[in-house]
């Protein structure tokens, strides 16, 4: 009678035991990834951060204290952020290096893997990994619409978290077979329109007098946001009067009276809008252009020797 009630009392300890393997279980939650304002124009790769926090939960008795978790990240790559049919190329990885791409066990890439312990006290543990978004750079014909910061975006859904809890030899991730579906999450940017500006200088020829006009020509490079539309102003210089500038004589003494123009033929002043003048207008490429400055120097009385010049600011306002 008493080998009896043993084999009883084991049979009803193996069949306790399925229901406490059934709940063990992992879960998995994202964070959303940011990378914040984009300029694609700084033609610069932009990096940010996210994480995934996960979560096992063992019975209060098991024989397998241990759990190999695996997140997979399915997909083609290089991944693209949209704004409509416009897209901003970037890519996720395991390091903050961008050397390890993440990927999935099922596309035999490698998944980001972790291993988790059950507690002493307790039947939950938990971790936070992170993760690594980097926009490719040298994307500078990415555009805005509506003359206007552009957000950008895009939801992954081929995710997957895969376990498998165990005693002694942890499991590879090719090898697991237990899913906890997906943990979708999106990774957002916004393009913001810029620009960029610089100049070169204007130099007139040397003249001895100033009987008929002098001419020369520089240039303005604005590199400004695809669909950006700017305007460029020149300032009035020394003179304080745009449809009136002046040279000024190194050391005093003497004015020499200029203008600059938007045209090769000088017929509009180049300045602020006042007076008369224009400004030069255009809607960026995401590609640097060259805009020429003309310089006059119309016939005059001639002032002393000397070398004359004058400083002006130029503005790109987008």
């Amino acid at each position: 009678m008493k080998r009896l009630l043993l084999l009883l009392a084991l049979c009803a300890l193996l069949g306790i035991m399925p229901r406490h393997v059934s709940a063990q279980t992992c879960t998995a939650s994202p964070s959303a990834l940011s990378f914040g304002n984009v300029s694609p124009i700084s033609l610069s790769a932009v990096a940010a951060t996210g994480s995934v926090t996960v979560q096992c939960t063992w019975p209060a008795v098991t024989l397998t204290p241990s759990v190999q978790v695996c997140l997979n990240m399915g997909g083609t790559t290089p991944r693209h952020l949209s704004a409509g049919s416009n897209q901003l190329q970037y890519d996720l990885y395991q390091d903050a290096a961008h050397s390890l791409a993440w990927g999935s066990s099922t596309l035999g890439t490698t998944p980001i893997s972790l291993t988790l312990e059950k507690p002493v006290s307790g039947t939950t543990a938990s971790a936070t990994v992170n993760f690594y978004g980097q926009i490719a750079a040298n994307q500078p014909a990415v555009p805005t619409t509506g003359n206007s910061s552009t957000s950008y975006s895009q939801t992954l859904s081929q995710t997957s978290l895969t376990y498998a809890f165990f005693l002694l030899l942890g499991p590879t991730c090719a090898s697991l077979t237990t899913s906890a579906g997906s943990f979708g999450f999106t990774v957002n940017a916004t393009v913001v329109n810029n620009c960029l500006i610089s100049a070169t200088n204007i130099a007139f020829t040397s003249t001895g007098v100033l009987s008929s006009a002098l001419n020369a020509t520089g240039a303005i490079t604005a590199r400004c946001t695809n669909g950006d539309a700017y305007r460029i102003a020149l300032s009035s210089g020394s003179s304080g009067n745009v449809a009136a500038r002046q040279m000024q004589r190194s050391g005093g003494g003497g004015t020499v009276n200029y203008q600059l123009y938007t045209d090769s033929g000088h017929t509009s002043a180049w300045g602020d809008g006042t007076a008369g003048t224009t400004m030069a207008t255009g809607t960026g490429s995401g590609n640097a252009l060259s805009i020429n400055v003309y310089g006059r120097v119309p016939a005059q009385s001639t002032p002393m020797p000397g070398s004359y010049s004058d400083t002006i600011t130029a503005t790109i306002t987008f």
